[in-house]
C-alpha cells in the first residue's frame, strides 16, 4: 500500500470532492489522484504547471487543479480560505517537526467536518532517514537517500491533544491519519519532552508512540478517526 492508496481510500470514504496537498515536488501523488478540485502547494514545482490552471485562478474558478507556487504558511494564510472547507489534506512539506506541525494544525483549520488529514513520513527506518535535516542525514551510517526527518514529532504532539484523533498506517515511510475528535488513547508527553525525543527512542515505543497501525487496518482507522463514514474498500 502507498500513500497514494491511502489518500484515494480516504477520498472513497469521505466522497470526497476538494484534496489539498502540501509540497507537491514532482507531483506524482498529485497527478495520481481524482478530484473535483485539487489544489497544490509547494515553494519550488518539480514541473510546469499547466497554463490553464493559471487561467483557471483569475477567473476566480473554484473546480479543477489549482497550483499555488509558495510556502504552506503564506497558503494558509491567505489562499486557502477561497478553497476551504478541504476533504482531504496530504501534507508532505518541509520534513522539520516544527513545520510539519504547524502544517498539521492549519490543515485542521481548513478541514470539513468530517474530514482528514493525511501526514507522509511519520515512520522512519533508520537513524539517517530520521534525522533532523536531510544535510545531517547525509552524514550518518546507514544513508540511502531517504528523508523522513522528524515527521514523527509532529505526530507524537498530535497525540497529545485532546481534541485530535491520530494514529500511524505502517506503509509507504508511515502515513499518519488524523482527524478532530476524542482521541481512543492519548500521550501525556510535554512539548519539551517530544522536542527531545531522538531515534532510540522512537525505536524502543514505536507502536506506542506513533499508535501504529497495519495497512489492512486502514477501513477501521478510518471509520475511527471519521466516524460517521460507512465502511469502505481498504476495511479489513
Amino acid at each position: 500500500m502507498t500513500r497514494i492508496d491511502v489518500i484515494r481510500e480516504a477520498l472513497a470514504a469521505l466522497s470526497g470532492r476538494t484534496y489539498l496537498e502540501i509540497g507537491v515536488r514532482e507531483g506524482t501523488s498529485f497527478d495520481a489522484v481524482d478530484a473535483e478540485t485539487k489544489v497544490a502547494v509547494d515553494p519550488e514545482f518539480g514541473f510546469r504547471p499547466p497554463f490553464r490552471s493559471s487561467a483557471r485562478k483569475l477567473l476566480r474558478a473554484r473546480t479543477g487543479s489549482f497550483y499555488f507556487r509558495m510556502t504552506s504558511d503564506r497558503f494558509f494564510a491567505s489562499a486557502a480560505r477561497r478553497f476551504a472547507p478541504f476533504d482531504v489534506v496530504f501534507v508532505d512539506g518541509l520534513h522539520t517537526y516544527e513545520q510539519s506541525y504547524a502544517d498539521v494544525l492549519n490543515a485542521l483549520a481548513v478541514l470539513a467536518k468530517p474530514g482528514v488529514v493525511l501526514v507522509h513520513d511519520c515512520n522512519p527506518a533508520s537513524e539517517a532517514a530520521a534525522a533532523p535535516t536531510l544535510e545531517a542525514a547525509a552524514r550518518l551510517p546507514g544513508w540511502v537517500g531517504e528523508w523522513n526527518g522528524e515527521v514523527y514529532k509532529a505526530l507524537v504532539r498530535l497525540r497529545t491533544h485532546a481534541d485530535v484523533r491520530a494514529c500511524v498506517i505502517d506503509c509507504d515511510h508511515g502515513v499518519g491519519v488524523v482527524a478532530e475528535g476524542d482521541p481512543r488513547s492519548r500521550l501525556s508527553l510535554s512539548p519539551e519532552a517530544i522536542a527531545r525525543l531522538e531515534y532510540r527512542d522512537l525505536v524502543a515505543e514505536r507502536a506506542s508512540l506513533l499508535d501504529l497501525r497495519p495497512e489492512s487496518a486502514l477501513g477501521d482507522v478510518l471509520r475511527m478517526v471519521i466516524p460517521t463514514i460507512t465502511p469502505c474498500r481498504g476495511s479489513s
